[in-house]
């Protein structure tokens, strides 16, 4: 149906021209047939007078004006009705040409405008029928005008009826550009948004393993003579995050993939990041000499992918943040599993690098942190504690809508 439409609005300006052709041809026709209509004498002892040249002005008139009424529909259509009426009050026979002239322009006029303008030509209509055929006429029979204002009455209803499907066709048209610019809006916005997601995803993973390359990296250099076997785990390390970081952007990157690849191709999602993964980025970081507390209090409730993997980035980004910014501070990890909402802490201690006194609470990664947690409805806090560390806390609510049954299903 929407191609339909749109094939029908395509080329207004062809259709518009299409019209005003047929105008011309059928107002050259009308107009030569009203010329010969009223060269031909009326009959011997016909009440009618022959034809002047006022009478053949007003004939004319009675066709002529058939070509402006599209630009402009009741000035074409009163003047054919006037040059109408006053052919017949002068006492010339009436030209059967005008009944096609009339009627036409009427139609138009109807149909090309508004309900005042749509009445106002019924009016004309019927004022000219009456005086023509009621009052100035040769031969006023009042059987004529209820015929005429029949006639009229008749073709405007059908007339309306045309201009309501008009008005309905063009508004559903309306419709259909309106929802088009919608789904151009949406799917913009969705292309934006995914863009804005993955570049978050990237910022956290790239983030957190270039830190722990750096660190391993750093580390294994330094004991590489004294300890050679150290230095070969912090390598073996550095070579299990990268390849970890790899599969989590082959994860987040595969939907940019060619629908019509391969299945094998396809991303696994084995390795996607989850609260269940906490122990293994802990020993990961502590690796590095790193001093990592972890506790899990409550019970372990299933999360919906969405809250896990949040929960999941705030407590890897907080770690990375540590390593960058107060390397050699303890820290802890805290995961609380309340009754209506799931609480995450990473907190540092000041016996560290102090590099928290530039940072206040506006770098990207806390801006990151916040914006994910607000997301589902989380609060986030971010800030020094009073021995000179960094806390991070963010807490989520635990409803349906991101918890998961034991089937695996969303609630």
């Amino acid at each position: 149906m929407f191609k339909q439409l749109q094939l029908g609005a395509s080329d207004p300006v062809r259709a518009t021209r299409y019209k005003y052709a047929a105008l011309i041809l059928a107002t050259v026709l009308f107009t030569i047939l009203v010329i010969g209509n009223a060269i031909d004498p009326p009959e011997s002892g016909s009440i009618y007078k022959q034809e002047d040249a006022l009478g053949y002005f007003f004939a004319i008139a009675q066709a002529l004006p058939l070509l402006f009424v599209l630009r402009w529909p009741i000035p074409a259509f009163t003047t054919i009705m006037a040059s109408f009426t006053v052919h017949t009050g002068l006492g010339h026979e009436t030209i059967w040409v005008v009944q096609f002239t009339a009627l036409l322009s009427f139609f138009i006029a109807v149909t090309q405008g508004g309900d005042r303008q749509s009445i106002l030509a019924l009016i004309i209509a019927n004022a000219g029928a009456i005086v023509a055929f009621g009052i100035v006429g040769k031969n006023p029979q009042f059987g004529n005008v209820v015929m005429q204002v029949m006639l009229f009455g008749g073709l405007w209803i059908v007339a309306n009826l045309f201009r309501t499907g008009r008005l309905s066709l063009e508004s559903a048209k309306q419709v259909v550009v309106e929802l088009e610019a919608d789904q151009a809006r949406l799917a913009r916005e969705a292309v934006n948004s995914e863009r804005v997601r993955i570049a978050r995803e990237l910022h956290d993973v790239l983030g957190h393993t270039l830190n722990l390359v750096v660190i391993q990296a750093g580390a294994a250099q330094r004991v590489y003579e004294s300890s050679p076997e150290k230095a070969l785990e912090a390598v073996k390390s550095i070579e299990s995050t990268s390849r970890q970081a790899l599969s989590d952007v082959d994860r987040m990157l595969g939907i940019l993939r060619d629908p019509d690849e391969p299945a094998n191709t396809a991303p696994s999602l084995e390795a996607r990041p989850s609260l269940s993964r906490i122990n293994k980025l802990v020993s990961e970081l502590a690796s590095t000499g790193q001093t990592i507390e972890f506790t899990i209090s409550g019970h372990e409730s299933k999360l919906a992918a969405s809250t896990d993997l949040t929960a999941y980035r705030v407590v890897q980004e907080a770690l990375t943040n540590v390593m960058t910014h107060a390397a050699g501070s303890k820290a802890r990890v805290d995961i609380d599993y309340g009754d209506n909402q799931l609480e995450v802490s990473v907190t540092n201690d000041g016996s560290g690098i102090d590099k928290l006194a530039d940072r206040k609470s506006g770098g990207r990664g806390i801006v990151g942190m916040r914006e994910r947690t607000s997301l589902f409805g989380g609060k986030f806090e971010a800030g020094s504690t009073d021995d000179g560390g960094w806390r991070v806390n963010a807490t989520f609510p635990l409803n349906r809508n991101n918890t998961v049954d034991e089937s695996g299903d969303s609630e």
